[in-house]
C-alpha cells in the first residue's frame, strides 16, 4: 500500500526529479558520461526507462535522443520540460523500434524493475536494435547488504530485483562483450557497465 502510493507521488515529474537530485543523480550522471565516449554527430541514442529525459544532458546537441518509458506521467515530464527528445511509451522486452538502427541504447535504474526471466528478454531488444558497432551502456544500483543506506532504499523501492554486481556482468557478458565496468558508491553501491554488440554476434 505504502509503495503503491510512494511510486503514485514519485511518478509525478517535478517531484521525481527532485528525488533524483536528492539520492545523488546528478553525480552519478557525471560519473557516468565520463564514461561515454566515441558519440558522433547524429548519433540516435535511446534511452530505455528514461523517465522524464534527464539523461538528455549527457549528450551533445547534435544528437537524436529517444526517451523510451513505459509510465505516460513520466513521458509528460519529458515535453513539460520541452526537453530536446523524442519521448516514446513502450516496454523494455518489446522495443518498436527498427532492427540494427540505432547507435546507442542507455539504461539507467531500469534492471532492477525486472525479474530474471525478463532480463535477458530486455538484453535482447536492446542488442537487436543496435547497429552492429553500437553500445549498450547499463546503471543501476547493485545489492550490497553491507550498506545500511542502501539497505534502508531498497526497502522503499519499487524495483524488487537489486541484483549482485557479479550477477548483473554475467548476465550482460552472455550477450556480447563487457568492454568497460566501473563500481562506485553513493548511498547505494552501483556499477556501469558497457558492452559492444559487435562481439555479440
Amino acid at each position: 500500500m505504502l509503495k503503491a502510493l510512494l511510486h503514485r507521488i514519485f511518478s509525478i515529474p517535478l517531484i521525481y526529479d527532485l528525488l533524483q537530485t536528492l539520492v545523488g543523480a546528478r553525480y552519478i550522471r557525471r560519473r557516468l558520461q565520463k564514461s561515454l565516449t566515441g558519440i558522433t554527430d547524429g548519433a540516435i541514442i535511446v534511452d530505455v526507462g528514461g523517465g522524464t529525459g534527464l539523461n538528455r544532458s549527457l549528450f551533445g546537441e547534435n544528437i537524436r535522443y529517444i526517451c523510451l518509458d513505459n509510465d505516460p506521467v513520466k513521458l509528460q515530464g519529458v515535453l513539460q520540460k520541452m526537453v530536446d527528445g523524442h519521448p516514446l511509451l513502450g516496454d523494455a522486452g518489446n522495443i518498436s523500434i527498427r532492427t540494427n538502427s540505432v547507435d546507442m541504447v542507455i539504461c539507467t535504474s531500469v534492471t532492477h524493475h525486472l525479474p530474471d526471466e525478463l532480463l535477458p528478454e530486455f538484453f535482447g531488444e536492446a542488442i537487436r536494435i543496435l547497429k552492429p558497432t553500437g553500445k549498450f551502456v547499463v546503471l543501476d544500483a547493485v545489492w550490497a547488504p553491507k550498506r545500511m543506506a542502501g539497505r534502508l532504499l531498497w526497502k522503499y523501492d519499487r524495483g524488487s530485483f537489486p541484483r549482485t554486481p557479479e550477477t548483473l556482468r554475467t548476465a550482460l557478458s552472455k550477450n556480447g562483450q563487457v568492454v568497460h565496468w566501473d563500481e562506485f558508491a553513493v548511498f547505494h553501491r552501483y556499477v556501469i557497465g558497457i558492452m559492444n554488440k559487435n562481439e555479440a554476434l
